[in-house]
C-alpha cells in the first residue's frame, strides 16, 4: 500500500508484523513498476467502451459468486423483455413500462458491478493517454518520457503539474493499496475486504490476492449463454451492446499489469473514493480490524 497512515494503520490493527506498505520498501522503489509521463501532440487515440479483459479482470476481483448473480440478474431483465414483446405480439397490447418492460437503466443495473467494471477498464487502460499526455506502466522507466516516478510510492507535494496529471490518468492504481500479509491471514483479509467491498457506499471496487486466475468455467458458458439471449432483446444501436458483447465473449483467465507476490492483497479504490481517500483508507484498515 502506498505510504500513508492508513497503511500503519493496518499493521496495527492485523496484529501483524508482516503487513506492510510496498511503497515503503526502498526494494519496490528500486524493482519499479514505474509510471513514464510524456507530453504527446497527437490527440488521444479512442478506445473501445470495453477494453479487452476488463470483464473477466471486474468478476475475478470481486466475491465469487458475482458471475451467478449476474448471469440471474441478466435473466430477469431478458424475461421481463420476453414477456413484454408475447403481450404486444399476441395480445395485440402495450403494457405499461413499470409492470412489464425494464426500466431504462435497468440493462445498466443487471451489468457486472460498474464501480468495478469502471476500476478494471482502467486497470487494464495503459498506456493511459488524455489530450497532450501519455503515461506508460513498466517495471523500468521510458528513456523518452519526460518524467517517471515509481507507481507504488504516494504522491508528494513537490509532483509537478505533469506528475499528477499522469497519476490522475491511472488513478486505479496510483491509488491502490497494496499489501504484504503473513499466509495464515491472507484468506481471512480476503473474505473481510471482500465483505466490504459490497456495500452499495463503499469504496473498494477490486480486491485481489492473485495476480491472475480463472472464473468458474461452468457458470461462465451459463453467463455467456444469458448475454447472447439478452442481445436478441435490444436494438442494433442500444449503448447496452457493446457490454452484452463483451460478455458473450468474456474468457475465463484474468490477470493484472503489475507482479503481486503470493502473500500480496492488492485493493482498488472506486473512482468515486478519489473525492474521499481517506475513507477509502479507513474502510481497508476496518477490513483488518475485523480479523
Amino acid at each position: 500500500m502506498t505510504r500513508r497512515s492508513g497503511a500503519s494503520a493496518v499493521a496495527r490493527m492485523l496484529g501483524l508484523v508482516g503487513v506492510l506498505a510496498l511503497a515503503g520498501c526502498p526494494k519496490a522503489e528500486r524493482t519499479g513498476p514505474f509510471l513514464s509521463v510524456s507530453r504527446q501532440e497527437r490527440a488521444a487515440v479512442p478506445r473501445s467502451a470495453v477494453p479487452p479483459g476488463s470483464i473477466a479482470l471486474a468478476l475475478g476481483g470481486l466475491p465469487p459468486e458475482e458471475v451467478t448473480r449476474l448471469r440471474e440478474r441478466l435473466e430477469d431483465v431478458s424475461d421481463a423483455a420476453v414477456r413484454r414483446a408475447a403481450a404486444v405480439l399476441f395480445d395485440g397490447v402495450t403494457l405499461a413500462q413499470d409492470t412489464a418492460a425494464p426500466a431504462p437503466d435497468a440493462w445498466l443495473r443487471a451489468l457486472p458491478d460498474l464501480p468495478a467494471l469502471t476500476a478494471a477498464a482502467n486497470v487494464l487502460g495503459a498506456p493511459w493517454n488524455a489530450p497532450g499526455l501519455s503515461v506508460k506502466l513498466g517495471p523500468t522507466c521510458d528513456a523518452a518520457a519526460s518524467r517517471c516516478v515509481p507507481l507504488f510510492v504516494p504522491a508528494a507535494d513537490s509532483d509537478d503539474a505533469l506528475v499528477r496529471r499522469g497519476r490522475a490518468l491511472a488513478w486505479t492504481l496510483g491509488n491502490a493499496a497494496r499489501l504484504r500479509v503473513p499466509g495464515a491471514s491472507h484468506a481471512a483479509l480476503l473474505r473481510s475486504l471482500r465483505g466490504a467491498q459490497t456495500r452499495p457506499s463503499g469504496t473498494i471496487a477490486l480486491v485481489f490476492g492473485a495476480p491472475s486466475g480463472a472464473l468458474d468455467e461452468a457458470e461462465l458458458d451459463l453467463l455467456r449463454e444469458q448475454a447472447r439471449r439478452a442481445l436478441t432483446h435490444l436494438a442494433p444501436d442500444a449503448p447496452q451492446r457493446p457490454w452484452l458483447d463483451a460478455i458473450g465473449a468474456v474468457r475465463a483467465g484474468w490477470a493484472l499489469p503489475v507482479a503481486l507476490d503470493a502473500d500480496e492483497v492488492l485493493v482498488i479504490p472506486r473512482l468515486s473514493a478519489l473525492a474521499r481517500l481517506q475513507e477509502f483508507h479507513s474502510e481497508v484498515d476496518l477490513a483488518g480490524a475485523s480479523l
